[in-house]
């Protein structure tokens, strides 16, 4: 039996399909499909293309490797909100769930950066393992949201190198001890209008970090009173910026 349009299973394939056309599955997709989820030929599936159009499928032939049959035109993705989002450096099992979260929410880029009160910086070996993780991550939380593109981080980037590629109206930098809410600061900027937010560790950014951001006329906004986790405030912040963006709330 065929699975629920709410709950088809999506999978990611190399080329834009053609209309009436055929794709082949990679072999960890093809994996899942034949062995995990069992589908077999006529089952419904979707395939989410290069471009982030979503193409529905039907399965040929379960293989190894999968083939699927292009039944339809394809439909877009959700809008990805032009929000960027940086975080600061922590625990590997948090930093996947804010790639996770970042993915579902549509953030259109995810960076994470070095700041003044990290610990235990990874070397660049140990950070690509780290940063390859996130991705798997983001990608398996994308296709089960919906999304045709999803945010994964790269390298590790310093704060003070993030800072010098902000446009200064785009950026928001949180602070707990900063007067302006960031709701109140998102209402006042328009609905497309791209945004940069900066959420430091657990331990918050240091002063002369908040006063390089106040000199390049990045905004300073919080999330109410007390402190929050790196994860809990980077997803709270990209919840504030990514609704309604899209114009649609």
């Amino acid at each position: 039996m065929s699975a629920s349009p709410a709950h088809r299973f999506r999978y990611v394939v190399a080329e834009e399909p053609a209309a009436a056309g055929r794709v082949l599955l990679g072999d960890a997709d093809s994996h899942h499909l034949a062995r995990v989820v069992r589908r077999r030929a006529g089952d419904e599936v979707e395939a989410i293309a290069p471009s982030g159009l979503i193409w529905p499928c039907a399965v040929v032939d379960p293989g190894p490797p999968a083939v699927l049959a292009v039944t339809g035109p394809p439909r877009t993705a959700p809008v990805v909100p032009p929000v960027d989002l940086w975080v600061g450096l922590c625990d590997a099992g948090r930093l996947d769930l804010v790639a996770e979260k970042a993915a579902e929410l549509g953030v259109r880029s995810l960076g994470v950066m070095a700041t003044a009160r990290a610990r235990r910086v990874p070397d660049a070996r140990a950070w690509a393992k780290r940063a390859e993780r996130m991705a798997r991550v983001a990608e398996a939380a994308a296709r089960q949201s919906g999304r045709g593109t999803w945010a994964a981080p790269g390298p590790l980037i310093p704060f003070d190198h993030v800072l010098s590629q902000i446009v200064p109206d785009q950026g928001v930098i949180l602070d707990p001890r900063a007067t302006a809410p960031l709701a109140q600061v998102m209402r006042e900027r328009a609905h497309d209008a791209p945004v940069v937010l900066l959420v430091g560790p657990d331990t918050g950014f240091d002063d002369a970090e908040l006063a390089a951001a106040a000199a390049r006329g990045v905004a300073c906004a919080g999330l109410g009173e007390g402190m929050l986790r790196t994860e809990t405030a980077a997803i709270a912040a990209a919840v504030l910026a990514t609704s309604g963006r899209a114009g649609e709330g």
